[in-house]
């Protein structure tokens, strides 16, 4: 095994607070990332299900000065890659809003390029929910 990463920064078009609201809530991640069907936080652990089960997170950090979660899942079930660090992070540039995500894990070689694109299509698919969410909570 071997310790490698992934990092995405995708521009929304919400604000920088109503994209942190979503993140900063910690849960909810059901309501804005398709593969998990349930979500619930228990102290500093977020449980999340999927159709084939579930898996735990620890909450690191919810900074929200710098608009920052981190998180560790140490085992799961949907990738081959084990000892996940990840972070959000929401960022202001220029009046532009992008929201960052990036991961480090362990992997073999064989494993590595497919965890890396799974983490990035997971990623875009979770930014576009978030956005997705925030408009239409705006519109309701």
């Amino acid at each position: 095994m071997k310790r490698s990463n992934q990092a995405i920064e995708i521009p929304v078009s919400i604000t920088a607070e109503a994209a942190w609201e979503i993140i900063g809530a910690v849960s909810g991640v059901d309501k804005w990332l398709g593969p998990i069907t349930s979500c619930r936080v228990e102290g500093n652990q977020r449980f999340c299900g999927t159709e084939e089960g579930e898996f735990k997170e620890d909450i690191l950090a919810v900074d929200n000065e710098n608009m920052l979660f981190e998180y560790s899942i140490p085992q799961q079930h949907m990738l081959p890659i084990e000892n996940i660090h990840g972070k959000m992070q929401v960022v202001e540039n220029n009046n532009q809003v992008a929201i960052k995500w990036s991961w480090d894990f362990d992997t073999n070689d064989e494993n590595e390029q497919v965890a890396k694109e799974t983490l990035a299509q997971i990623g875009a698919m979770g930014i576009q929910g978030i956005q997705d969410l925030v408009n239409q909570t705006a519109a309701a």
